[in-house]
């Protein structure tokens, strides 16, 4: 998934470093400058300068430059805070000339991408990080009762179940139905084939509460 407001933070700290046509990079002097170093003060840091409100930053939270005057190995940490309060921390070491690489450390300046699996729909429930045939014989196996502790994400407003792959780590996700992010995690503990007319009304009523979302959506935007 491509978070277009981290890409043009990391454009604009790629630039801020780097520099332009018509703008020089941030050497080391000047970081100094920014975050109020003074030689005489002995300190091992960091110490912190917070990028000013700009257009180019308005996609994420925050983006934070961390200078330590006596690391070795690393001199600045760039902390880039998105919407979701994820933190991606790229480390950098002035060699006289530019920031280069720490050994063994991240300071490509691109964002970091998230993959989510892909999602199926299944007999009313959802499936994340199933392939098309295992969510369908999951499906079966929680209609039959043979899928005790099979994880899933509960939607509290619609009753919406998405059954995550066990692979995978807990997904933060809105509900598919009707774009809810309050969720609870749970267990099945089904010991019981799940009786198939609940499992139409639990449709029934999903479906009904989309369609009274939708009507309040169509009121406030059309008016009494």
């Amino acid at each position: 998934m491509v978070d277009v407001g981290l890409e043009q933070a990391f454009a604009k700290v790629r630039a801020f470093l780097e520099g332009d046509f018509e703008h020089p990079g941030l050497t080391l002097y000047d970081l100094q400058n920014l975050v109020g170093y003074n030689s005489r003060i002995k300190t091992d840091g960091p110490l912190s300068y917070t990028m000013p409100p700009e257009p180019a930053l308005s996609g994420v939270a925050a983006v934070r430059l961390y200078y330590y005057p006596k690391d070795p190995e690393v001199n600045l940490i760039v902390e880039i805070e998105d919407k979701a309060r994820k933190r991606h921390l790229r480390h950098f070491k002035w060699n006289g000339i530019s920031w280069t690489a720490p050994r063994g450390l991240k300071s490509d300046l691109t964002a970091t991408r998230e993959v989510l699996p892909s999602i199926e729909e299944v007999g009313g429930d959802f499936f994340l990080g199933y392939a098309t045939e295992e969510a369908r014989e999951l499906a079966e196996a929680i209609r039959r009762g043979e899928a005790a502790g099979a994880k899933y994400m509960l939607c509290t407003r619609d009753n919406t179940r998405i059954f995550y792959a066990p692979t995978s780590s807990p997904p933060t996700i809105p509900c598919p139905r009707c774009g809810n992010t309050n969720m609870i995690f749970k267990t099945l503990t089904l010991a019981t084939p799940e009786d198939r007319i609940e499992a139409i009304l639990r449709e029934q009523r999903a479906l009904r509460t989309a369609l009274e979302d939708l009507l309040l959506y169509l009121k406030r935007k059309l008016g009494p």
